[in-house]
């Protein structure tokens, strides 16, 4: 089975990547995009379940902003039994994979963000404040 994984950066939850992959056959192959975050936890997941990790990292270089967008295509048009996208709200990327997946007919499960995420985000771009003023 192909398993194409798409999901945020900020995510941090491996177990539930590890349970989405758990369900899949021996011999699967986890297919991403080699970010930190949900790809980097998904290949870490498929090595220790014994599948084959199949990374295709974005030429952010050759193609700048369109990187992750080829990226995606690439990864959909090389075909998957199923996506699995780990989201967060800042999560363009990820959305992008999604819709590209399901307009190539591949079925798609997308996980809910994580209740604790407002305060993950907020802690990472909270400005700091000096006391005294406003």
């Amino acid at each position: 089975m192909r398993i194409l994984v798409t999901g945020s950066r900020f995510w941090t939850q491996k177990d539930v990547i590890r349970q989405a992959l758990a369900a899949a056959p021996a011999g699967s192959t986890v297919v991403h995009g080699a970010a930190r975050g949900a790809d980097r936890l998904a290949d870490a997941v498929a090595k220790e379940l014994g599948f084959t990790p199949e990374p295709y990292p974005a030429d952010w270089t050759g193609l700048k902003k369109r990187a992750g967008s080829v990226r995606n295509q690439k990864m959909v048009d090389l075909g998957a039994d199923v996506c699995l996208a780990f989201p967060g709200p800042e999560s363009k990327g990820t959305w992008d994979c999604v819709k590209k997946a399901r307009a190539a007919g591949i079925h798609t499960f997308v996980h809910p963000i994580p209740v604790d995420w407002p305060a993950r985000i907020k802690k990472k771009t909270e400005q700091p404040t000096l006391p005294g003023l406003s």
